[in-house]
């Protein structure tokens, strides 16, 4: 039996109803409902609180709800939200270190999935030690590192989310890289007996 248009319409993943509009302009609420999960794990590894969460996460979409209908399309979607969400990181950020708080190490507990053969007590000191290696790199270097390789973002869209050219953000990454790097063997020194 034939589906009709209507049919189909109802079972349009988020991401496709925006992008399969005739006048190119999405919907607010599709946007919503297509990058709210994407853009609180973005937020959790930038550093955001878990209590913080959801406040700076409604911040994003506050603005993205008042220039929704003036975004261009020089890049994706996702890449202009994610560019509205490392702003507001960054202000969440500079915010918390001005009151004196301390950024949770869980707040950048990392997603990838850790080998089978480790126990949970092994797994939580290493997001531990992630946590904490990111928590100390720059604001920049951490925005570029996240979006390019937990979020898995082609460099192209990560230098227009932090707006910088590619070339910088390739620059911030190995730099980022070489941070972690150093913080590691340290860490790994100073476990030894």
């Amino acid at each position: 039996m034939p589906t009709s248009d209507s049919q189909t319409a109802n079972r349009i993943d988020p991401l496709e109803a925006v992008a399969a509009r005739p006048d190119g302009a999405p919907r607010f609420g599709e946007v919503f409902a297509a990058h709210a999960g994407p853009l609180l794990q973005l937020l959790r590894r930038l550093g955001v609180r878990e209590a913080d969460l959801e406040d700076v996460a409604q911040e994003v979409f506050v603005v993205v709800h008042a220039q929704l209908s003036a975004f261009e399309g020089r890049s994706s979607l996702k890449t202009w939200i994610f560019g509205i969400a490392l702003r507001k990181a960054s202000e969440y950020r500079r915010r918390a270190h001005r009151r004196r708080e301390r950024l949770s190490p869980e707040a950048l507990e990392s997603q990838a999935a850790p080998p089978e053969q480790l126990t949970g007590l092994e797994r939580d000191e290493r997001a531990a030690q992630l946590s904490a290696a990111l928590a100390q790199l720059p604001e920049k270097q951490l925005q570029v590192f996240v979006l390019y390789e937990v979020e898995e973002l082609p460099m192209l869209e990560v230098a227009r989310a932090v707006g910088c050219p590619r070339f910088t953000a390739y620059t911030r990454l190995a730099s980022a890289r070489r941070a972690l790097r150093k913080h590691f063997r340290r860490a790994s020194r100073e476990e030894k007996p």
